[in-house]
C-alpha cells in the first residue's frame, strides 16, 4: 500500500504542506517560495508559512539578504536532530508515567491499585501490544492452549533486536502443530529462550517485572484478563513462572541429521515432554518403529526396565 501524503516526516511534527515542499526543494535544490507554491499547487500565504516552518525545524535555510530563493538542508544531519528531539521528549513523557500512575491510583481503591480487569477483544490485543513495546530488559512467558497468537512474529524479533530477554514455556501440545512449530524455531533463532513441559497450568505474561497478565479464567484469554502491577501477586507470578521454567526441557532442536548421542539426547526431551511416539515420529522426520526402536537403545543404555527408570538414569548423566 502506497505511503498517503504528509505521512512521512508526521511523526516528526512536520506538516504535509511542509513536506510537499521539503521534497520538492530536495529535488530542484534551491526556490522561490513562490516556486515551490506554484509546484505544489499552494497559495502564496500557505507556501511561505510552510517554509518557515521547515526552516524552525533545521530542514530548509533561509534566503540571505535580497535574494528569495530557498535552499533545502542535508535530511541526514537536519532529520537526524530532529529525530533526537523527539526521543528527547519521549524520555521526558516516560518519565512522567510514574507521577501520572500516582495521580491514576490516588482514584482508585482496594486491590483496583494492583489488579485491573481488562475487558474485550480489541482492548486485550492492544495491552498486550503496549506491553511487549514498552519491554525494556526481559519477557516472560507460559504459553498453553488456546494457541492464539502472541504477537506479530515481526514484533518479537523488533523486542530480541533491541537487546529483550525472552524466556518462553511451552505446553508440549505446541509441539504437534507443525506450523506453530515453525514460528517457535524462527523466534529461537533470533534468540528467544524456549523450553518445554507436559502441561502448564495457565497462559502466563510477566513484562520486566513490572506487570504481568493472564487470563480472568481459562478459555477467556482473548476476552478478559488480568493486569497485575508490582506486588506480593506480582511476586508470586514471577515465582510460578522460574518454578516451571526450571523444571522445563529445552525446545526440541531443528536438525535431525545428528550423531546418535545428540539423537538420544534429542530422543530424552521429547520425551520428557510427554509426547507419543506418534507425535516424536513427526518431529524428527521417521517412522514410529524407528522411534520405538531408539527407546529400546535408550533403555537398554542405561539399563532401564521403563521410560520413567531411563529417564532417572538420564537426568543422573546430566543429560537432561
Amino acid at each position: 500500500m502506497p505511503e498517503p501524503a504528509g505521512a512521512r516526516f508526521a511523526g516528526l511534527g512536520i506538516g504535509a504542506d511542509a513536506e510537499e515542499l521539503y521534497l520538492r526543494l530536495l529535488d530542484a535544490g534551491s526556490a522561490s517560495a513562490q516556486q515551490l507554491g506554484a509546484w505544489a499547487g499552494l497559495s502564496a500565504e500557505r507556501s511561505l508559512a510552510a517554509l518557515e516552518s521547515l526552516a524552525d525545524h533545521g530542514l530548509v535555510e533561509r534566503p540571505a539578504r535580497g535574494q528569495r530563493r530557498w535552499t533545502a538542508a542535508a535530511p541526514d544531519v537536519a532529520l537526524e536532530e530532529l529525530l533526537l528531539q523527539r526521543e528527547v521528549e519521549l524520555r521526558r513523557a516516560r518519565g512522567r508515567i510514574n507521577e501520572l500512575m500516582r495521580t491514576y491510583r490516588r482514584r482508585q481503591s482496594g486491590a483496583g491499585e494492583l489488579v485491573e480487569v481488562i475487558t474485550g477483544r480489541e482492548s486485550v490485543a492492544e495491552l498486550w501490544r503496549s506491553l511487549q513495546l514498552g519491554a525494556r530488559e526481559q519477557l516472560r512467558l507460559l504459553d498453553r492452549p488456546p494457541y492464539i497468537r502472541r504477537s506479530d512474529p515481526d514484533t518479537e524479533l523488533a523486542l530480541l533486536g533491541r537487546g529483550v530477554t525472552m524466556r518462553v514455556v511451552y505446553e508440549s501440545r505446541v509441539l504437534r502443530e507443525p506450523a506453530r512449530v515453525t514460528e517457535i524455531r524462527g523466534f529461537v533463532r533470533g534468540g528467544e529462550q524456549a523450553r518445554v513441559l507436559p502441561e502448564l497450568p495457565l497462559k502466563l505474561a510477566v513484562v520486566d517485572s513490572r506487570w504481568a497478565m493472564l487470563p480472568v479464567s481459562a478459555g477467556t484469554e482473548s476476552q478478559h484478563v488480568l493486569l497485575v502491577r508490582p506486588s506480593s501477586l506480582l511476586d508470586a507470578l514471577i515465582g510460578l513462572f522460574e518454578l516451571y521454567w526450571s523444571h522445563a526441557m529445552r525446545f526440541p532442536a531443528t536438525d535431525t541429521e545428528t550423531e546418535p548421542e545428540d539423537r538420544h539426547q534429542r530422543l530424552l526431551g521429547l520425551l520428557a515432554a510427554g509426547l507419543t511416539d506418534e507425535s516424536i515420529a513427526r518431529q524428527l522426520g521417521v517412522s514410529t518403529r524407528t522411534v520405538q526402536r531408539w527407546v529400546r537403545e535408550l533403555m537398554d543404555r542405561f539399563g532401564a526396565r521403563t521410560r520413567f527408570q531411563a529417564g532417572i538414569q538420564a537426568a543422573r548423566a546430566d543429560l537432561l
